[in-house]
């Protein structure tokens, strides 16, 4: 399914919600056509839906941009765009975002193309991950519900093949009023979407270097810098370092969650990131592609051009807890690196799923800390948050301090009955090798692998008491940026890889302060793909499939919008 650019526009706002007084829809017309057509609409929904609504009512402008304005100064609420004005009506300051599409498909195979029937106001600094228990109108009654709750009932009841007496996507008065005739349906429009997005971006760069009558560095023999997706305080000050270190080559955007970041690298506000498995999943999904494999094994010169294998995931326990083995987790607590995570998320979830067959995994763990998991579950309840202050509890980021695998294993050590990390994560952290207080004394000996069969092994022993080999981190493009990317950051490790000539004295890359900042810290360099430059040759087919069967436990907004659009 690729998107329609028309769209309907509708007025509410995310995050600052007025209550909605009755349930009527202002819709806006650009004809006296149109205004006979709404009038029709009109008296036919009163028909078939209750004195109670939704109702709609017809506002008549000269042109659809006075409509755009109409709904920014809430005149109106709905209106039906083509492209061109579904990209103006994103723009400031009108700040508007689709919220339903026209269908040419069927249900079973959707087809849209340039059309959007509704767009609503974006709230400022809107993210992906500020959806999940965040008041805003489409949780307060407000129009955007109310929008598809008319158009839903308007096309069961006048739809295709419908009435006689009214048809939603034809008129006597003249030809595409209100909406496309060629129209099936409608679709609601996943509310994470807004109108870059669905434009998507090789539209918006398109209409972007028409409007400004320049072309923006995406020749492929053009390639003075590359910008760098941070998530977070922390991966973002060390992303400013290496901007510096790097004289400009590298410029740095942010967001708060991966998922954040993988959409703005959609967008083309960044342009690339290093990903766990399980994210390079979601943003092959999004159209993205793996430009260079994390190495953590190979050392020298043959670095770049050998991709190994991956690494193990593996679940980890206390040596004390002789009682616990991989098939009595059930009533434990357990810490994962982050949802949608290979080691900490995909693997270990994807085989508990094949044993339980449903999506309810707070019900197998009496508590845990799952960072990016609903706030409100039992996963998220040992999470601690920031060290700076309350309300950064399971945030999918380094704000919470039981983050990715250190994370996950300090959650262990101190609150929980299972981690689950990679294969490395128990010996990077004991013996010394970290020297924070709850790790300064840690000892190898004192943890245990939970081998599948039910039997457990020493933390050494990883390559036959495993979860599961996991693919490699890597790092992500769009597609017209890949060469650029690579040949950037092959140059770069040159200065500041591990035997960079500039690592030991000012900036290395694989190094942080906080662990695994844009990079995991134990990255002997960033290597070629040679054939593996698609999501699915990378991670694949055994990971893919296994990441796929759990897709309908997903709760990737992300996940939502690329199948959505059909990238």
């Amino acid at each position: 399914m690729r998107l329609a650019v028309r769209a309907l526009l509708a007025c509410a706002v995310l995050g600052l919600c007025r209550a909605v007084p009755d349930k009527t829809v202002r819709w806006c017309t650009i004809s006296s056509q149109e205004a006979s057509k709404c009038s029709s609409f009109r008296d036919s929904m009163k028909k078939v839906l209750p004195e109670t609504g939704p109702l709609v009512t017809c506002v008549k402008k000269s042109s659809s941009l006075e409509c755009i304005k109409a709904i920014t100064a809430d005149e109106a609420d709905a209106v039906t765009l083509d492209a061109g004005f579904v990209f103006e009506a994103g723009l400031a300051p009108y700040n508007l975002k689709p919220v339903v599409a026209e269908n040419y498909g069927t249900k079973e195979n959707p087809e849209t193309r340039y059309y959007a029937v509704a767009l609503v106001k974006k709230g400022s600094n809107f993210q992906l991950n500020q959806l999940q228990g965040r008041k805003s109108c489409r949780s307060m009654g407000g129009k955007e519900d109310l929008i598809w709750e008319l158009l839903n009932q308007a096309q069961e009841h006048y739809g295709t093949g419908k009435s006689a007496d009214f048809q939603l996507f034809s008129s006597p008065h003249g030809k595409d009023l209100l909406f496309t005739d060629s129209a099936h349906g409608l679709l609601k429009i996943p509310s994470k979407i807004d109108s870059w997005m669905y434009l998507g971006y090789e539209y918006v760069t398109a209409i972007r270097n028409l409007r400004e009558e320049t072309r923006q560095d995406t020749s492929k023999d053009v390639c003075k810098k590359v910008k760098w997706c941070a998530i977070g305080h922390h991966e973002r000050a060390k992303c400013d370092e290496w901007s510096v270190n790097s004289g400009g080559k590298i410029e740095c955007e942010s967001a708060e969650t991966t998922e954040d970041c993988i959409a703005k690298i959609m967008k083309g506000e960044a342009d690339a990131m290093s990903l766990d498995g399980g994210f390079i999943y979601i943003a092959g999904k999004c159209g993205l592609v793996p430009v260079l494999a994390e190495n953590y094994k190979i050392h020298g010169p043959a670095c770049i051009n050998t991709p190994e294998k991956g690494y193990f995931a593996v679940a980890v326990v206390k040596k004390a807890d002789k009682d616990l083995n991989w098939n009595s987790l059930v009533g434990k607590k357990s810490c994962h690196t982050a949802v949608d995570r290979t080691a900490g998320w995909n693997i270990p979830m994807g085989l508990l799923y094949s044993r339980i067959n449903h999506c309810q995994f707070d019900k197998i763990f009496s508590e845990g800390c799952a960072p990016g998991y609903d706030r409100s579950s039992s996963l998220c309840a040992l999470c601690i948050g920031s060290a700076s202050g309350p309300g950064k509890e399971c945030e999918p980021n380094n704000n919470e301090r039981y983050y990715g695998y250190t994370g996950a294993f300090r959650c262990l050590v101190e609150k929980g009955d299972v981690a689950f990390v990679k294969d490395q994560t128990v010996i990077q952290n004991t013996g010394g090798k970290n020297t924070d207080d709850w790790a300064k004394n840690l000892k190898e000996e004192d943890f245990e692998l939970l081998c599948t069969d039910g039997t457990r092994k020493s933390v050494s022993q990883a390559e036959t008491c495993h979860l599961a080999r996991a693919p490699n981190h890597g790092v992500v493009a769009r597609e017209d940026k890949a060469a650029c990317v690579r040949q950037m950051l092959l140059n770069q490790q040159e200065e500041f890889g591990k035997n960079g000539t500039v690592c030991l004295g000012d900036f290395c890359m694989f190094q942080s302060k906080t662990k695994d900042l844009l990079f995991r810290d134990d990255t002997k360099c960033l290597a070629n793909l040679q054939d593996k430059t698609t999501y699915e040759s990378y991670l694949g087919a055994e990971y893919v499939t296994a990441v796929s069967n759990l897709k309908q436990c997903s709760t990737s907004k992300l996940l939502e919008v690329c199948t959505f659009l059909g990238i």
